[in-house]
């Protein structure tokens, strides 16, 4: 029950996410960086084709220092710590699956300007 309540809370926060724009800066540093931070993973999970609720940090995708970089943080970012993050981060690599790629590269380009990874 409470898995069924973490993931319900996680695919509204994304969706939320998703309605403004995804992989854009927020407006104040003082905000938290949950929205983004689970876009970009989504973004770069669904341009690598890897499964963020499975993924182990290291992996061999040209992708994935990127994506490393992305989960760490997420993973530390109040209120979306441990699998809440990697269920947000799946639910937004639903949506990014779904875009063109010219618009997941574009998004990809961006969370690594911002996020770092390689």
């Amino acid at each position: 029950m409470a898995g069924i309540a973490l993931r319900t809370a996680a695919a509204a926060l994304v969706a939320a996410a998703l309605l403004v724009t995804p992989a854009q800066a927020q407006t104040s540093p003082s905000q938290s960086l949950a929205q983004d931070l689970s876009s970009c993973a989504g973004a770069v999970a669904a341009h690598a084709g890897i499964d963020v609720l499975t993924y182990a940090p290291g992996g061999s995708n040209d992708l994935s220092p990127l994506l490393d970089a992305i989960l760490a943080r997420l993973n530390v970012e109040p209120g979306v710590e441990g699998m809440t993050g990697r269920y947000a981060a799946a639910d937004a690599r639903r949506f990014w699956a779904e875009q063109p790629t010219r618009r997941r590269q574009g998004a990809v380009n961006r969370c690594r300007t911002r996020f770092g990874g390689q």
